[in-house]
């Protein structure tokens, strides 16, 4: 997979104007080849993606804590903006759980006008992250931090949804206030909702599955419907718990809690509120940052890192223009904002359910966009007979597979420094919040990162010859102020040992040699431990001799004093050995032959 900051352009022959329309208009490089396959193959990914867009909008709503309408608002703007912009054609641009839960620990307890900002805000730091191509900035954060990262997400989600399962109202902050407000709430929990939680929780599971039932070769047709029922399992139970919660209306004795009213309609274009007046007081802009607090930083972070990890696994190898991606991305955020919406980005269940449905193009979101928006225009009224037990269910169902087992086994038995990133980032993120979560797993990794350049293996071996033994050296990759030290004093050990063993047989001092093969980074504070080093055998009768030298290291090592330069050019201990045999001066003697080639 490789990252590139432009598209290459299509025409050596194209004006300048025409590749940069072509780099940041996608849709005028893949509109010349669309054919009417590729656009009944969109149509129909296109329709299943919006039959799954729609009822997790609202459940992404829910959990951020804003009106349903919201996700809506967030869903269909995106989606289509993205079939201008976009550059991978799986990516739905739209609301995701992460988002919503980061929404919420962010703008609890602050004015519903302050989303909307937050979304217009992140929009524009993505935005400005595109045109200053930082998307190499996501790289510091290691699979691992982010596996941690999104099982502490997924488990923090399942617990903020239990109180709806159970037919409770309450506001938790953490895990562990969710599960004290549960034990103390205990006596209010509501039989009816309980009884239809569990019914969705266990059809969503069931259906599934269903795609993954054996059918018969010969009958093709079977499998497309029941993978279609098993995709469009969302739409299908939240329509029937909303129809059955209809049938079973009384208004003085509800029967399960539902979601209430939704306003209908698009909502009107307006800037989003840079101030806010409440109470006969006014809340000036700079004030409503600061309550945003580190969310404003975080949540554009992880916008980015979804959005690049989203479209490296689903480019097929092939090049992903991250510049594009992020302006991308902070252009549907503005946008949004200027609708009301909360914050968004690619989401990877959806994304996936585009790969199976056979997307040929970005221009699938255009139909998910319209299912989006005639949903807003002709059927709202209709959400406030949403069973909340509903919601809560489809976003249990959603996240719960998120939740990352395998990979504990897995780095068990590989790597178990990477296991402690991992769990140190979930119990981050379920303990506290995630953006310390986030923080506390990346420091952790740049420090056991520096511990590895630190205390490198220290790869010292003896080699005999017909010239006697040697203690051969070869130092890791780097050798810097950081770990030179260290391995030094160790290297001189081992040449001290190999002397007294050369002693004991009545041969020679043995030398100390430097393997360089490895060797790509060499400072200015190693190479004077080298050559401090180097003076310390030559008092003891020994040489450092350096040999199998890259053009990488070369010049700094050509200006060390005391150190046999005689066998640069060697590529073996023998061959060293015999070079520096040679009778010549080794501070003074010709260090390479003219014309010699480091290639």
């Amino acid at each position: 997979m490789e990252i590139i900051e432009e598209s290459p352009s299509s025409s050596k022959g194209e004006s300048r104007w025409l590749q940069v329309a072509r780099r940041r208009l996608p849709i005028l490089e893949w509109a010349r080849r669309y054919d009417r396959l590729a656009a009944v193959a969109d149509l129909v990914a296109g329709v299943t993606l919006g039959l799954m867009l729609v009822p997790q909008s609202l459940a992404y709503a829910s959990l951020a804590g804003v009106p349903l309408q919201y996700g809506l608002y967030s869903s269909y703007i995106g989606t289509i903006l993205y079939v201008f912009l976009g550059t991978v054609k799986e990516v739905s641009i739209g609301p995701t759980s992460l988002m919503a839960l980061l929404t919420l620990q962010t703008c609890r307890h602050l004015p519903l006008e302050s989303v909307v900002l937050l979304t217009f805000l992140s929009g524009c730091i993505v935005l400005l992250m595109g045109v200053l191509r930082l998307g190499c900035l996501v790289q510091l954060i290691s699979p691992s931090v982010t596996s941690g990262f999104t099982s502490a997400t997924a488990v923090i989600i399942m617990a903020s949804q239990v109180k709806g399962l159970l037919g409770l109202s309450f506001t938790a902050e953490t895990l562990l206030e969710n599960i004290q407000k549960i034990i103390a709430k205990r006596g209010d929990v509501r039989l009816g909702d309980c009884l239809l939680g569990l019914v969705c929780c266990t059809v969503l599971l069931l259906l599934r599955k269903l795609k993954d039932v054996k059918v018969s070769p010969k009958r093709p047709k079977l499998q497309k419907a029941l993978w279609l029922i098993s995709i469009s399992r969302n739409a299908l139970v939240v329509t029937v718990a909303a129809v059955f919660a209809y049938c079973t209306y009384n208004p003085n004795k509800l029967l399960v809690k539902l979601s209430g009213y939704v306003e209908p309609g698009l909502p009107s274009i307006a800037l989003p509120p840079f101030s806010i007046t409440s109470e006969n007081h006014t809340i000036p802009f700079t004030e409503m940052v600061h309550e945003l607090g580190s969310g404003l930083l975080m949540i554009p972070f992880v916008m980015v890192l979804a959005n690049i990890a989203i479209a490296k696994a689903f480019s097929g190898g092939g090049r992903v223009d991250a510049t594009q991606e992020m302006v991308t991305l902070g252009l549907c955020n503005v946008a949004g904002a200027l609708l009301h919406a909360m914050p968004a980005c690619g989401a990877f269940t959806r994304s996936a359910v585009s790969h199976s449905s056979g997307v040929r193009s970005p221009a699938a979101g255009l139909y998910s966009g319209i299912i989006t928006l005639l949903a807003l225009m002709f059927i709202t009224p209709y959400f406030y007979f949403i069973p909340k037990a509903c919601i809560s269910s489809v976003l249990i169902c959603a996240v719960v597979f998120m939740v990352d087992i395998d990979i504990v086994r897995k780095l068990w038995r590989s790597s178990k420094s990477e296991l402690v990133v991992v769990v140190l980032t979930f119990v981050v993120a379920v303990a506290l919040t995630v953006e310390l979560a986030v923080l506390a797993g990346a420091l952790a990794n740049l420090a056991m990162l520096l511990r590895a350049i630190m205390m490198p293996p220290l790869n010292v071996y003896t080699v005999k010859s017909s010239r006697g033994a040697a203690a051969v050296w070869a130092p890791a990759a780097l050798l810097v102020y950081v770990n030179a030290e260290r391995a030094a004093r160790r290297a001189a050990a081992a040449a001290a040992a190999a002397a007294a063993a050369a002693a004991a047989a009545a041969h020679a001092h043995a030398p100390l040699l430097l393997d360089g093969g490895r060797l790509a980074l060499l400072d200015h504070c190693a190479a004077q431990i080298l050559e401090r080093l180097a003076n310390k055998l030559k008092s003891n009768g020994q040489r450092l001799i350096i040999f199998n030298v890259s053009a990488e290291v070369e010049e700094t090592l050509s200006t060390l004093q005391h150190v046999d330069k005689s066998a640069f050019r060697s590529r073996t201990a023998s061959e060293a050995l015999a070079a520096a045999s040679e009778p010549r001066d080794p501070e003074t003697g010709p260090l390479l032959p003219a014309g010699h080639d480091h290639a």
